[in-house]
């Protein structure tokens, strides 16, 4: 990840679900492609202290850094799970938004790029937003 870039904190639901398995592989591509740092959405139910300073850390990046939580499924457990640990300022994602049924869809490599790509368009026009905002100096 470009340090003159948005540092990115990519969530996702891990379920037992193929819409889980989706959610999960794209993080995990976005993480490699060093596009995000991936944390793990598990320890945010269990662990308030980790919660409190993952949020510290997120607001001391103020407009430099940004949340984005990919959900499985229409019960958006990662969603809700981060909104319980007091997070409300974040971009979510849902897999079934791409056509993919839960319990149907099979998991290919092509649909997890087409989801990995809308999430990196969303990301590079954010930054072409926050650099063209003029100044209030």
């Amino acid at each position: 990840m470009d340090s003159k870039d948005k540092k990115i904190i990519v969530l996702a639901c891990s379920g037992a679900s193929n819409t889980g398995a989706y959610s999960d592989k794209v993080a995990r591509k976005l993480m490699a492609k060093g596009k995000g740092k991936m944390l793990c959405l598990a320890r945010f139910a269990i662990d308030p202290k980790f919660a409190e300073q993952s949020k510290k850390e997120l607001d001391e990046l103020g407009d430099t850094g940004e949340l984005i939580i990919i959900d499985g499924c229409p019960i958006n457990c990662a969603e809700e799970i981060m909104k319980s640990s007091g997070f409300f300022k974040f971009r979510h994602i849902n897999t079934t938004d791409f056509g993919i049924k839960k319990g149907e869809t099979p998991v290919t490599e092509e649909k997890i790029d087409e989801i990995t790509k809308e999430i990196e368009a969303m990301i590079n026009s954010s930054q072409k937003e926050k650099k063209s905002k003029p100044r209030g100096d």
